[in-house]
């Protein structure tokens, strides 16, 4: 105590030199936490870093430019799948229900005259049979006019007649003897309407709802195989998404035949099986005369085409845009 009293400031001295060395040594141990805390920081996100420019490919500014443009092609190529697709089986329909019943009588009047006015390939008068006041599937439309209701209504009728004008133009061409019925699904309604129509079995249709939808015809004429053959080359041309169903030949014996329809570009090869012994195109691998028993003889029989027309249905969610990557 003494001593303390002698030497206060001294004492002073020590003690607050004491205080500062606590204090110092405090604080540098809380800074050498910080310091470890922070280094141990920097060698995981050191660790990440080199993770991540290990990665192929590294998404540097360059390669995230890449995948963007990437990105961008893709989206373009599926545009243009899409346009393809939706292209191929789009016909241009109107929805005016004046305009397209004037449409359907002018197709009946065309096809009329082209019927009785048809000529040979080499030129000479060889008319088209068909009934009395066929009217080539418009049954409704031969003696009245009356006008659909409904713009989708419309618009349908006037593809069928487009695409009906289409396939009568080619089995036009194929020289028929007779033309003997044209059926479409009838759209207009009424139990009159529903028996002068057609309606394709489901398990013969290629309609999926919500993916493909299809228009269905059957058409049935007289004549030669040379006629049918023709028919169905013109078909494989593919100038509309047309697929043939089903055919079904008539014998002049009476009896029938249902045949599957031939894969497109294999029309002649299918009709094969109807040549007889002196066609051409049968004189190249005969068998002999008397093994050989032609499924059809060269005479007229009576054909009749299922058909249906395709089109491709693209839902609202496959049209979404791809979200751009953050």
């Amino acid at each position: 105590m003494g001593f303390l009293k002698k030497n206060l400031i001294f004492c002073i001295a020590v003690i607050l030199c004491l205080a500062a060395f606590v204090g110092g040594a405090f604080l540098s141990y809380t800074q050498y936490s910080g310091v470890k805390k922070a280094g141990s920081n920097l060698s995981s996100v050191e660790a990440q870093l080199n993770s991540l420019l290990n990665r192929n490919p590294a998404p540097s500014e360059v390669n995230v430019a890449a995948s963007q443009e990437n990105l961008n092609q893709l989206k373009a190529s599926l545009a243009e799948i899409r346009d393809d697709l939706q292209s191929e089986s789009t016909l241009n329909t109107s929805e005016d229900g004046v305009s397209v019943t004037a449409g359907i009588q002018q197709y009946i009047s065309k096809f009329q005259r082209e019927t009785a006015r048809h000529k040979n390939e080499v030129g000479e008068a060889a008319r088209i049979k068909t009934p009395d006041n066929f009217a080539f599937g418009f049954e409704q439309y031969i003696s009245e006019a009356p006008v659909p209701q409904g713009a989708e209504k419309v618009s349908q009728l006037d593809k069928q007649r487009q695409i009906l004008s289409y396939l009568l133009t080619q089995l036009i061409s194929a020289g028929p003897q007779s033309i003997e019925a044209v059926k479409r699904e009838v759209l207009e309604g009424g139990s009159e309407s529903a028996q002068k129509g057609f309606l394709i079995a489901s398990a013969v249709s290629a309609r999926v709802p919500g993916a493909i939808d299809t228009m269905a015809f059957s058409l049935t004429f007289r004549g030669y195989t040379d006629s049918l053959r023709q028919f169905l080359n013109s078909l494989a041309r593919f100038d509309l998404p047309i697929v043939v169903r089903s055919i079904q030949v008539t014998r002049p014996s009476g009896s029938e035949t249902v045949v599957a329809p031939p894969r497109r570009n294999e029309a002649a090869s299918f009709l094969d099986l109807f040549d007889d012994e002196d066609s051409p195109a049968a004189a190249g691998n005969q068998p002999p005369a008397e093994a050989q028993k032609p499924v059809i003889e060269e005479n007229v029989s009576q054909f009749t085409v299922i058909l249906e027309f395709i089109e491709v249905v693209l839902s609202d969610a496959n049209t979404q845009e791809v979200p751009d990557p953050a």
